[in-house]
């Protein structure tokens, strides 16, 4: 007979599942799962055509990355601004809804005539658009399904679902091409997001600005630039009287930085790193992305452990990993050493979002969400232009050996930076 939770052969087993017995969480994950696995199929499918329709070039799919990063860049804020105005389980699943709906005009389109260059930029241009709403709704929403101290947990299971969501659409789409013509999977992957709209609009809905356990918070759902502006200065106030946070959310960007140009160089070093045939990127780009289960699980095993701390730890494993990248050209060690520094980047967005989800007031949640994920969006930009530009200049072994490096230090003065923090904070006590 067991004693209770975290007693017994399997001390954290209970431990771990008690979120998951959560009914309000368990429809938002499967719908959110569900949803990044239309995404990963679309965007699958969406390079296939865009690629093909512009005869083999690949200048419409590298103009069709740049807008699905640029637009949400210009409306993220306001987006943020709307999410807490409204409940964000109608909000999400119009989102995905009508994202569906859009997608599903390119096999109509197709019916007709062949998709042109203005179709396919007309589409991602609203799908964009939409997307940018996701993300704050989304990060707002959890804190109102769960208690605060399963938080972390929850976007630890967010993390590992999402992710997984996300690798098996593109290998769903990826075998279905061999037997259908790319915008009717286009199509299959529109169903799916309305069907994540409908499992979404399932979740219990909950007034904007109310908390786990507490009572509705009304906030106005006109939107004025005052108001804005008057929401932002307390964001940005919060931010300031809380420096550890600071530190944790200039990670985040630290992650865009690194992360953003890395799919992008994946098909250089297969051939001048591990001395590979071009398929041997897939792998290495494979095993990246696989780290984010370890990262998901390495959270919810150490739910206890300071966010800050489990940052720094990232950000070291992810500085000795790039940095046996550089040392070594084993074709076997290579996506050994990539899943364990896709694992220690992937815990520093979950780690952020948590923090913010935990200290934010929910009437400003949204926008806080839209303020951190700008920074990304301006790291992941430059990550993107200035890892291309190094690569080409100082080459693929200095490049990541100066990452791996430079990570590893950062994650040294992060270590150090709580210490002082926390002594400090201790004297004025």
């Amino acid at each position: 007979m067991s004693n209770g939770p975290g007693t017994g052969p399997f001390p954290y087993r209970l431990k771990w599942e008690r979120i998951l017995r959560n009914n309000r969480f368990r429809m938002l994950l499967a719908a959110y799962t569900l949803s990044q696995f239309s995404e990963g199929m679309t965007q699958t499918s969406l390079t296939w055509i865009a690629f093909r329709s512009s005869h083999n070039h690949i200048g419409l799919v590298a103009t069709i990355g740049l807008l699905q990063t640029l637009i949400p860049f210009f409306i993220i804020l306001p987006a943020g601004y709307l999410a807490d105005r409204f409940p964000a389980p109608p909000l999400l699943a119009g989102v995905n809804l009508f994202k569906g709906a859009t997608y599903a005009l390119i096999p109509l389109i197709s019916l007709l005539e062949p998709i042109s260059r203005t179709s396919i930029l007309s589409i991602v241009v609203l799908t964009a658009v939409l997307s940018s709403f996701f993300i704050p709704a989304f990060g707002a929403m959890l804190p109102s399904l769960v208690p605060a101290d399963g938080i972390k947990k929850a976007n630890g299971w967010i993390l590992i679902f999402g992710q997984g969501g996300y690798l098996l659409g593109p290998l769903t789409a990826g075998i279905l091409l061999f037997h259908l013509e790319a915008p009717w999977l286009i199509l299959i992957s529109g169903s799916c997001f309305a069907l994540s709209a409908v499992l979404m609009i399932l979740v219990p809905s909950l007034p904007a600005g109310q908390l786990y356990g507490q009572t509705p918070v009304s906030t106005p759902s006109k939107m004025h630039w005052s108001a804005v502006k008057k929401d932002l200065t307390q964001i940005l106030l919060l931010f300031r009287q809380r420096p550890n946070m600071i530190l944790a959310i200039l990670t985040l960007g630290v992650y865009g930085i690194v992360n953003a140009p890395l799919p992008v160089l994946f098909p250089l070093m297969a051939t001048e790193v591990f001395r590979m045939n071009k398929g041997f990127y897939t792998i290495l780009a494979g095993s990246y992305f696989s780290g984010a289960f370890l990262a998901g699980l390495t959270i919810i095993r150490l739910s206890g452990t300071p966010p800050l701390k489990l940052i720094a730890g990232g950000l070291g494993l992810a500085g000795l990993s790039l940095t046996a990248v550089s040392l070594t050209s084993s074709f076997w060690i290579g996506p050994l050493a990539f899943v364990l520094s896709g694992a220690g980047l992937a815990m520093i967005q979950p780690l952020v979002n948590e923090w913010l989800q935990k200290e934010v007031p929910r009437p400003l949640l949204g926008l806080a969400f839209s303020l951190t994920w700008l920074l990304f969006l301006m790291a992941s930009l430059t990550g993107i232009r200035g890892g291309s530009f190094l690569a080409e200049k100082v080459g693929l072994h200095p490049l990541m050996a100066g990452t791996g490096t430079g990570l590893f230090i950062l994650s040294g003065v992060l270590l150090l930076s709580t210490y002082l923090l926390k002594s400090v904070s201790k004297r004025n006590n």
